[in-house]
């Protein structure tokens, strides 16, 4: 019986690298509140350290969109993942040991946030890469599918952890999901994609920021994400 878009070995690397890292990346928002908490019970504090990860993200999108056509995608993601596992370590070692304080974290976060700009945009071009045109939709819905699981099991795993060992090992638990798409990753091969002509990096980012704007559905949607 057809597996679909599974039936491809480079889709089940991608698949399975996103699906341990989106799990790990559902953990932060619930261990990284309460290790925040625990360290200065300040909500000033929490809401300095949590958008330290998301603006980063948000402004550097399309930046990692532009370098995801320039370089090749495989080795985007694995830079990514390197250094966000890197981040969450450092952050997890600094909790688990007692040395946290509030600007390291915040830092630590935004150095996240940054690396993660550059392999949703990765991520999301290789897909065509990996699956034969016919499965491409289903290669899409599978993507979309573990993300939506990781956004239910990931806080309630969160929880667990906090609850029985605490914060720092959320953390840590995010680092080790990068281990674990880093070591799909590396057994990933795809052809890299060759354009015959390029832009400036401002002319594909003036071009990306257009394509943005004129989809009403697609901006409207960011903006309450965004709230």
């Amino acid at each position: 019986m057809s597996r679909g878009a599974l039936r491809f070995r480079p889709f089940r690397l991608l698949f399975g690298a996103k699906s341990i890292s989106a799990f790990g990346d559902r953990l932060v928002p619930v261990a990284l509140a309460f290790a925040v908490l625990d360290l200065t019970g300040s909500v000033t504090d929490l809401g300095i350290v949590l958008p330290c990860q998301t603006v980063p993200l948000a402004a550097f999108v399309l930046v990692g969109g532009v370098w995801a056509d320039r370089l090749k995608r495989q080795r985007v993601m694995l830079v990514s993942d390197v250094v966000r596992a890197a981040a969450q370590g450092a952050s997890a070692a600094l909790l688990l040991t007692g040395n946290a304080r509030i600007w390291e974290l915040a830092a630590l976060q935004a150095v996240y946030g940054l690396a993660a700009a550059f392999f949703g945009p990765a991520s999301t071009a290789v897909v065509p890469q990996t699956v034969g045109a016919e499965s491409l939709h289903q290669a899409n819905a599978l993507m979309g599918l573990s993300g939506n699981f990781a956004i239910v099991l990931g806080p309630a795993a969160a929880g667990v952890l906090v609850a029985t060992i605490g914060p720092g090992w959320g953390l840590a638990a995010d680092a080790a999901s990068f281990v674990g798409s880093v070591a799909c990753l590396a057994a990933l091969h795809v052809e890299p994609v060759t354009w015959l002509a390029r832009s400036s990096i401002v002319t594909e980012l003036r071009t990306g920021w257009r394509a943005f704007r004129s989809r009403g559905w697609l901006w409207i949607t960011v903006v309450l994400f965004t709230l």
